[in-house]
C-alpha cells in the first residue's frame, strides 16, 4: 500500500535545514562520509520530535553526473509507513527519488524541482524493494547524493523490523575514477566502532571482481576471488579503531566494466559462547569457517563448530551448509532441545540444509559437522531467521502488456520481468494466461534455478510452472511469449507457500544395504530432475575393485536407474534391462573407496508409483561386464549427414562435413577399415540409399563384427499411428530428415534389425533424438548416443565448426582416443560415454541467466521445447556392459 503524502510543517523545517547545510556536503565523494553523517544527524534530532527513528544503520550515498541515475535496495517490511528522505550537495538543485517493488511496479516518487525529495510508503511485503535515485541538475559534476529511510520508534522497537543493512547495486565504467593501476573503482564509507565487524559482499557476472576495504588510518584488506569464484569478493574485518571505513569496488583487471552488487553489514563482533557467532532474530548472514582438529567433537568424532541464532514463533529458520572439502552435515538444536539434522540436502554430497517454522522462542543452536569422523576443510553457512509474513508465502497477480519496446529474448521474443523472494522449502507456482498470445514463462532464481513452460495443460494460452525452491534469494519471472513478434495483454499469478515436501517427498538420502532388498515409492513432492521426473537418492559404502549391481524394478512406471560416484559424478545409468520396460539395471566395478549414490527415477516426467531396489557385490568382472571383444571382427558403418536439403527444409551448417569427420575418425582410432564405410551426404541420403546401404552391409556383418551408424541433421517429431505405446508414450514418433523424406524411429528400428552383428552403435545427432532411445535399443547388442533428450532441440556446435556437439565430442573421443581413460589402447562403452557427458557438461549450456540492458534482455534463452536451460547428452547402453569394449 502507498499513502498520498503531503510536506507537513515540520517537513518544512527539516528541508531548510538541509538546504542551509548543503553548502557543508562537499562534491567529492572521496570526501564526504563526515559531512553526509554531520547532516543526517541533525535531521534525526529534528524527526525523533515526530517518533521517527533510522530504519538504516549508514546512509546510503554516492556521487552522479547530470542526466544520470544510480539504483539502490532497500529491505523493507510491511506494516510500517517508511519515510524515505533524499539530499544533495550545494553543486545540485533537483534530485528526483523513485521505488519500486518487486515486480517493478512504481510504489512512490518524488520529482518535484527541489534537491531535497522525500515520500512516505507502506509495503505490503517482506522483501527488497529498488530506489532509483535520478540527478537532474549538477553544476560541478560529479555531485554527492545520500538517503536515508526513517520509520516510528514504536513499530521498530515492537520486533516489527525495518531495512536491514546496507544493498548498492552499481556500474564501474568509462569516466569513473580509476587506481594506480587503471582499474576503474567506485568508494562507499561506512561509520564503524572499534569492536565491530564489517562484512562487504561484491558480486558480479560481468567482471572479475576485487574489493578492498580501508579503516580510517589507511591499513586495507583486500580480497580477489572469494572461494575461487571470479564473480565475487569478500571481506571481513574486525575494527579495530572508530571511524569512517572506505569500501572500493573495482577489478581485477585494468579497463574491465559492467554492474555489480555490493552488499555491507556493520555489526557487533565476538565469539559467542561455543565457537560461532550469534545471529539476531529477523537477521540474513554468511559465514565462512572451516572445520579442523582441535575443533569440539561430537560424541561419535566429528569435528563441529556451533553457532547461535535467536529464534520467535512464526519465523522460518534456514540454515544452508555448503563445503567443496568434506562431506557436510548439519544439526539445529530447539531451546528444548529437540533436534533436526540433514546430511545431503535434494542427494547433493556438498551441501546439507534445514528450513522448518520455529515453534518455540529461544535461542537455536546450528551445528556445522561432517558425515565421517576426521572430515576437515573450509565451509559456507547461511543463516536466516525471517518474519512470519515471509515465512507464510503469499500470492500476487500482475497484469501487464507484452508490446513493442519491451525488452527482448536472444530469439526475438518481447519480455517483462517480476522478481519475489523465496525460501528453501516453500512451494511455487507461477500460472501466465493472454487470450492474445501464445503464452511462455520462465523462473530464474539463484545457484542456477530454471524452470519454464510453454502451454499448461495442452493449452495456447496458458503457461504454469510448479516447484519446489531450494534456494533463499530473488527470483524473477519472465513473462514472454513463444513466437517472436508476439503482443497483447496477459495476467500473471505467482504464488509461493508451505511445501508439502517435507512429509511426503523424500528430501534426504537414504542407505542401501548390499543383499537386503529396498523399497522406495516416486511421488508428489519428490525432489525433481531437469526434465521433471521425479527421483529418490540412495548411498553405499563401496570399496575399490567390487563389482556392484543395482537393479531397479516397478510395475507402476517404466523404471530409471543411475549410479555416481564419491565424486558426485554419473558413472551409469539405465533405463530398460533386458528389453523390459520396468526393469533397469546398472553394473560397474568401482574405481575408488567412497559414498556412492543411486538416483531411482522413472523415464518420463510425472511418473510415480512404487519400486524395489537391490544392491549387489562381487569380485569378478565376467558376470557382470561380459567379456571384451577380442578385436578380430571389423567396423563396418553408414554415415549420413545433410547441410542442403534442397529446399524440402532449411539447410544447416556443418552437418554435411559431420559425416564425413566421424567417418575418417571411426578410421583413424575406432579400427574402420575405408571399404567398410558407406558415407551419405546431401541429395545422397535419401531413404533408399540408406536402406540400400543397410541391406548391402547387412549381408557382410559377422557375429563379432561391430556396426555403426551415424546422423547429423534435422530431427522432428510427429502424432504416431495408433497413439502411445510403451516406446512412445507421449504418443509421438520422432524422425530423422533424410533428403527426400523422414525416416521414423519405428523404421530405424526396423533397419536396425537388418544387421545381425555382435555390437551395433547408434549416433544421432538431431533436434529430439532421444526420443529414438526407447525405440532403437530395444534388442540385444546395441548401444545409443543421442544428442538431446526427445523433446529438446538441438544446437548448432558453431564455435567448433560442426553441426553437433555430438558429432564433435565422439569423432574425437573415438579418432582421438581421447575416450580411452585408461590408457590401455581401447575405448569401453563407459568410458566413451564418460568422456562424452563431461564434454557436453563443460562446454553445453545456455548462456548464464540475468539482464544486459546493453544488449536489451539478450542473455536470456530458452531451447524449442518444454525443458529450458541447456541440451544434454541422452546414453543408453541396452545391454551392452560397461566394461565391453566397444572400439579398438
Amino acid at each position: 500500500m502507498v499513502r498520498s503524502y503531503a510536506v507537513s510543517p515540520r517537513w518544512g523545517a527539516v528541508f531548510c535545514l538541509a538546504a542551509s547545510l548543503a553548502v557543508a556536503l562537499p562534491a567529492s565523494a572521496q570526501d564526504a562520509p563526515e559531512a553526509v553523517e554531520n547532516l543526517w544527524r541533525e535531521i534525526d534530532g529534528l524527526l525523533s520530535d515526530e517518533g521517527l527513528i533510522r530504519a538504516l544503520q549508514v546512509p546510503l550515498y554516492g556521487s552522479l553526473e547530470a542526466g544520470s541515475n544510480d539504483r539502490v535496495t532497500l529491505p523493507l517490511v510491511p506494516g510500517i509507513p517508511f519515510r524515505i528522505v533524499g539530499l544533495c550537495d550545494s553543486d545540485c538543485t533537483d534530485l528526483d527519488l523513485t521505488i519500486f517493488d518487486t515486480g517493478g511496479q512504481q510504489l512512490a516518487t518524488d520529482v518535484a524541482l527541489d534537491a531535497t525529495p522525500t515520500f512516505e510508503v507502506e509495503v505490503n511485503a517482506n522483501a527488497t524493494y529498488e530506489v532509483r535515485v535520478d540527478m537532474i541538475t549538477c553544476s560541478i559534476e560529479p555531485c554527492v547524493w545520500t538517503i536515508m529511510a526513517y520509520a516510528p520508534t514504536a513499530a521498530l522497537a515492537s520486533g516489527g523490523g525495518g531495512a536491514g543493512g546496507s544493498r548498492q547495486t552499481g556500474q564501474l565504467q568509462k569516466g569513473d575514477e580509476t587506481l594506480n593501476s587503471g582499474e576503474f573503482f567506485d568508494e562507499y564509507y561506512y561509520p564503524v566502532q572499534a569492536g565491530q565487524t564489517l562484512v562487504a559482499d561484491l558480486t558480479s557476472s560481468d567482471f572479475d571482481t576485487y574489493l578492498i576495504v580501508q579503516s580510517p588510518s589507511g591499513d586495507p584488506s583486500e580480497n580477489d576471488d572469494f572461494d575461487g569464484s571470479q564473480s565475487r569478493s569478500r571481506v571481513e574485518v574486525d575494527a579495530t579503531e572508530s571511524g569512517d571505513w572506505r569500501v572500493m569496488v573495482t577489478t581485477f583487471e585494468p579497463g574491465e566494466t559492467g554492474s555489480y552488487a555490493l552488499t555491507v553489514d556493520v555489526g557487533g563482533s565476538g565469539a559467542a559462547s561455543g565457537g560461532g557467532s550469534a545471529v539476531a532474530a529477523g537477521e540474513t548472514r554468511r559465514e565462512s569457517g572451516s572445520l579442523a582438529s582441535g575443533d569440539e567433537t561430537l560424541d561419535s568424532g566429528e569435528f563441529a563448530d556451533v553457532y547461535r541464532v535467536q529464534g520467535r514463533v512464526g519465523q522460518t529458520l534456514v540454515a544452508d551448509l555448503s563445503s567443496d572439502d568434506f562431506d557436510p552435515y548439519l544439526i539445529v538444536i530447539a531451546p528444548d532441545g529437540e533436534q533436526s539434522d540433514n546430511d545431503d540436502y535434494e542427494g547433493d554430497m556438498t551441501r546439507s540444509l534445514v528450513s522448518e517454522p520455529l515453534t518455540q522462542n529461544g535461542e537455536y543452536r546450528v551445528v556445522v559437522t561432517s558425515y565421517q569422523p576426521g572430515e576437515a576443510g573450509s565451509y559456507d553457512l547461511l543463516l536466516s531467521t525471517g518474519s512470519a509474513t515471509a515465512s507464510a508465502g503469499g500470492s500476487r497477480t500482475e497484469r501487464g502488456t507484452l508490446s513493442s519496446g519491451d525488452s527482448e529474448l536472444n530469439s526475438g521474443e518481447y519480455l517483462d520481468e517480476y522478481t519475489f523472494e523465496g525460501r528453501p522449502g516453500e512451494h511455487l507456482r507461477v500460472e501466465l494466461e493472454s487470450s492474445d498470445f501464445d503464452t511462455y514463462v520462465m523462473v530464474l532464481g539463484p545457484n542456477d534455478f530454471r524452470e519454464e513452460n510453454d502451454d499448461a495443460d495442452g493449452s495456447t494460452s496458458r503457461s504454469r510452472v510448479e516447484a519446489e525452491l531450494t534456494e533463499l534469494g530473488t527470483y524473477r519471472v519472465i513473462v514472454t511469449t513463444y513466437e517472436p513478434g508476439e503482443t497483447g495483454d496477459y495476467s500473471v499469478t505467482i504464488e509461493t507457500g508451505a511445501s508439502t515436501v517435507a512429509s511426503t517427498g523424500q528430501r534426504d538420502v537414504e542407505t542401501l544395504q548390499f543383499g537386503q532388498p529396498a523399497r522406495g515409492e516416486l511421488q508428489s513432492g519428490d525432489g525433481t530432475l531437469e526434465a521433471g521426473e521425479y527421483r529418490d537418492i540412495w548411498v553405499f559404502n563401496g570399496q575399490a575393485g567390487q563389482v556392484v549391481t543395482v537393479e531397479m524394478e516397478s510395475q507402476g512406471f517404466d523404471s530409471y536407474v543411475g549410479l555416481a560416484g564419491p565424486d558426485g559424478e554419473m558413472l551409469d545409468e539405465n533405463d530398460d534391462a533386458d528389453g523390459r520396460t520396468d526393469l533397469s539395471r546398472v553394473s560397474v566395478q568401482l574405481r575408488e573407496s567412497g559414498r556412492y549414490r543411486v538416483m531411482a527415477t522413472s523415464y518420463g516426467p510425472g511418473e510415480t508409483g512404487s519400486y524395489a531396489l537391490t544392491l549387489n557385490s562381487s569380485t569378478s568382472t565376467a558376470a557382470d561386464n561380459g567379456p571384451a571383444r577380442s578385436g578380430g571382427g571389423q567396423v563396418y558403418g553408414i554415415f549420413a549427414g545433410i547441410s542442403d536439403y534442397g529446399g524440402r527444409a532449411s539447410n544447416l551448417a556443418f552437418t554435411a562435413e559431420d559425416a564425413e569427420n566421424f567417418a575418417s575418425a571411426m578410421q583413424q582410432g575406432g579400427g574402420m577399415r575405408a571399404e567398410n564405410s558407406v558415407v551419405l551426404t546431401d541429395s545422397e541420403a535419401t531413404v533408399g540409399n540408406i536402406r540400400a546401404a543397410f541391406e548391402s552391409l547387412s549381408g557382410r556383418i559377422g557375429p563379432d563384427d561391430t556396426f555403426v551408424f551415424f546422423y547429423s541433421g534435422h530431427g522432428g517429431r510427429v502424432p504416431r499411428q495408433g497413439g502411445f505405446d510403451r516406446a512412445d508414450p507421449d504418443g509421438l514418433d520422432e524422425t530423422l530428415a533424410m533428403y527426400d523424406a523422414d525416416i521414423t524411429d519405428d523404421q530405424m528400428n526396423e533397419l536396425m534389425a537388418l544387421v545381425d552383428g555382435g555390437t551395433s552403435v547408434i549416433v544421432l545427432d538431431a533436434c529430439f533424438s532421444g526420443g529414438f532411445s526407447k525405440d532403437v535399443i530395444s534388442a540385444p547388442g546395441r548401444i545409443g548416443f543421442f544428442s538431446s533428450e526427445e523433446d529438446v532441440t538441438s544446437q548448432v556446435a558453431a564455435k567448433f565448426r560442426a553441426g553437433g556437439y555430438l558429432s564433435v565430442f565422439a569423432a574425437e573421443g573415438v579418432g582421438a582416443g581421447l575416450a580411452d581413460a585408461d590408457g590401455d589402447g581401447s575405448i569401453n562403452a563407459i568410458e566413451l560415454s564418460q568422456y562424452l557427458h563431461e564434454r557436453y557438461r563443460d562446454d553445453v549450456r545456455a548462456d548464464r541467466p540475468g539482464m544486459d540492458s546493453s544488449q536489451n534482455g539478450a542473455s536470456y534463452v530458452r531451447t524449442g521445447g518444454p525443458q529450458g536451460g541447456f541440451q544434454h547428452l541422452v546414453v543408453d547402453r541396452g545391454s551392452i556392459r560397461p566394461y565391453q569394449v566397444v572400439f579398438h
